[in-house]
């Protein structure tokens, strides 16, 4: 629901403060190297600060939502003005009680618009952003069903296992029984999904499930059985509602690399925008890699069509885009298929090793152009 504050800036919901798309995946389908000039979809902005690890030239972090955008401000901002330990402490990754004086030392490289929309969610700055969008409240909700019905001491034994072979003996011997199936039911139900927006009977899924619940499911047995679970953050958040340690984050939060991410900074250009029309004013030929994530899961097949049509326009020849769809199927428009083609062998692989189990599709293309 959209709000004012003074009645001159307009602010939405903050659905996330991390992001939920595992980095790794889009490093490999652009095949991330030095220099380039890469767009990303802005969410919680971990995605977009990880990629400063690869020195491009250049990143636009484009969302439609101003909210996200304020997420984004926050952390380069903290960045810009904090060392490590200052910075992890002000978004919450460790415990601390003088967040506000740490906020207060970064206001003044804040937009105008994101002082507004901090000061305002000052309580949510005091806690610590991280795990307190909207999705990471629904992520801790969910993590404490898990632990209430699988029990505590089990999921800290499925977090302590070293090898696949124990990960799925695990799985199939202790892990996966009625309770496990009944948190996908409680919680993946069209009534809860209804009320989040989300009409069952409009999705199809392409894993033979017939049911969100089953979708779900089926994605995160795969995950517990076939990628190890003691180095996955992902699956860290969504078992316990935190990260269980601080060697095991998304990059940008690592000591060993934060002068790296400082040093490339400036490089990050955040931007409010409907991706379709922002790609609509750049020039042709100016990007060599777009992290989409499912933004298209949110537009009509004509937008989707509309936003290809503009990333192979601004796209240079062997561009590389990663794409994925969550639940709604989405591909890229028959007619453009000669420009951006699917990497069906690269596509396989990013899906089977994705470490952040949601996704339906994970998939890399190539533009072939003059």
């Amino acid at each position: 629901m959209k709000s004012k504050i003074n009645d001159q800036v307009p602010l939405s919901t903050l659905i996330f403060t991390l992001n939920w798309e595992d980095p790794e995946s889009d490093v490999r389908a652009i095949d991330m190297k030095e220099g380039q000039t890469l767009m990303t979809i802005t969410s919680g902005g971990c995605n977009t600060l990880n990629f400063l690890l690869h020195a491009p030239e250049k990143i636009y972090a484009v969302d439609i939502n101003p909210a996200q955008t304020c997420v984004m401000d926050f952390k380069i901002a903290a960045i810009k003005n904090l060392d490590h330990h200052e910075f992890i402490s002000l978004l919450g990754l460790i415990k601390c009680d003088k967040r506000l004086e740490l906020f207060s030392r970064i206001q003044h490289d804040l937009s105008e618009e994101s002082k507004l929309f901090w000061n305002a969610n000052s309580k949510l700055v005091k806690k610590g952003i991280l795990f307190n969008g909207k999705f990471e409240r629904f992520v801790k909700l969910a993590g404490k069903m898990l632990n209430f019905i699988q029990g505590r001491k089990k999921v800290e034994k499925f977090f302590s296992l070293e090898t696949l072979i124990e990960q799925r003996d695990f799985y199939n011997k202790r892990w996966n029984n009625k309770s496990w199936k009944l948190i996908f039911t409680v919680m993946f139900n069209k009534k809860r999904l209804a009320k989040k927006g989300l009409v069952a009977e409009y999705f199809h899924f392409d894993d033979g499930a017939q049911t969100f619940s089953e979708s779900f499911y089926n994605r995160a047995s795969k995950v517990l059985c076939d990628i190890p679970v003691k180095s996955n953050y992902f699956l860290s958040a969504y078992f316990t509602g935190k990260y269980n340690s601080e060697n095991e984050v998304p990059l940008y939060l690592k000591a060993e690399n934060y002068e790296k991410i400082k040093r490339n900074i400036n490089k990050i250009e955040v931007i409010t925008a409907d991706t379709k029309y922002w790609l609509e004013k750049m020039p042709c030929s100016c990007i060599d890699g777009f992290c989409l994530s499912n933004i298209c899961e949110l537009m009509s097949e004509e937008d989707t069509k509309k936003l290809f049509t503009e990333v192979a326009r601004t796209a240079k020849p062997g561009a590389k885009i990663c794409f994925r769809n969550l639940m709604i199927p989405r591909e890229i428009p028959e007619e453009l298929q000669n420009i951006i083609s699917k990497n069906k062998c690269v596509s396989e692989n990013l899906l089977a090793t994705d470490r952040s189990f949601v996704y339906s599709k994970v998939a890399a293309y190539d533009v072939i152009k003059k």
